[in-house]
């Protein structure tokens, strides 16, 4: 072969080489990873694994549409439930950062007044918010990702932390339940039981960031007086990020 073939040949596959590098980098870390490019220096850590609790909504849950996730309004037109509406979202993933689409992701708490819609729970002398869904369920996406628009629940007895239960199955994973917390309030967190009795950096994985302060104001000004928020409001948004091993 000639010598000018070999360096055309040569310069081709150079070429290639650093476009093909370039795409590469331009692509975002989950994508690579999830395609063989890129492998992280070290693994993300488990969510922490919380109790279940004696409230999974079952069986009612298991009647629940997997779309279903405005748990602030049971139905079009139907009136929205007490408290301060939040946005709770985030990717579902392995310990190496990529996305697990198809993940079934489980919610249930408790409403504003700090009851739970359950058997057990008929004895709590709080009000049973009916405008309130209490649950919800939803499939991940392509990316990993999901959302459920909610409220910040209400403390009840043996609880000091308000908290979201999360349950979530992967196919080929073992199933994780947890639960999440608020950073807003952090007074009540640190005086929990189950909540201290996570590690610093695991605590940190489990509680969740609520944007907009004036927002904020707003909404727990309406909650206070009793009054149902109006659909226009714009709710906090936080972001829950869970790693499955």
């Amino acid at each position: 072969m000639r010598t000018d073939d070999l360096q055309s040949k040569h310069g081709r596959r150079h070429f290639l080489r650093f476009l093909t590098g370039g795409l590469t980098l331009a692509l975002p870390g989950w994508a690579l990873a999830r395609n063989g490019l890129w492998m992280p220096d070290e693994e993300l850590p488990i969510t922490p694994t919380q109790i279940e609790g004696p409230f999974y909504p079952q069986p009612s849950i298991d009647q629940q549409l997997f779309n279903d996730t405005d748990l602030v309004q049971r139905a079009a037109g139907h009136e929205f439930a007490k408290g301060e509406q939040i946005i709770v979202n985030g990717v579902v993933k392995n310990r190496k950062g990529q996305p697990l689409p198809g993940s079934v992701v489980e919610i249930w708490q408790a409403c504003a007044t700090g009851r739970y819609h359950h058997p057990r729970d008929e004895n709590n002398p709080a009000l049973l918010d009916n405008n309130f869904q209490f649950w919800g369920r939803a499939i991940t996406g392509e990316d990993g990702s999901y959302s459920f628009k909610s409220i910040i629940p209400g403390m009840y007895t043996g609880r000091t932390a308000r908290h979201i239960h999360f349950r979530i199955d992967s196919p080929g994973l073992k199933r994780l339940t947890t639960q999440c917390y608020f950073s807003d309030f952090g007074e009540d967190n640190a005086r929990d039981g189950l909540y201290r009795s996570l590690q610093p950096n695991e605590r940190k994985l489990v509680t969740v960031e609520l944007d907009s302060a004036e927002a904020a104001k707003l909404n727990t000004d309406a909650a206070t007086q009793g009054q149902t928020i109006e659909q226009d409001r714009t709710p906090r948004s936080g972001k829950f990020d869970i790693v499955l091993g």
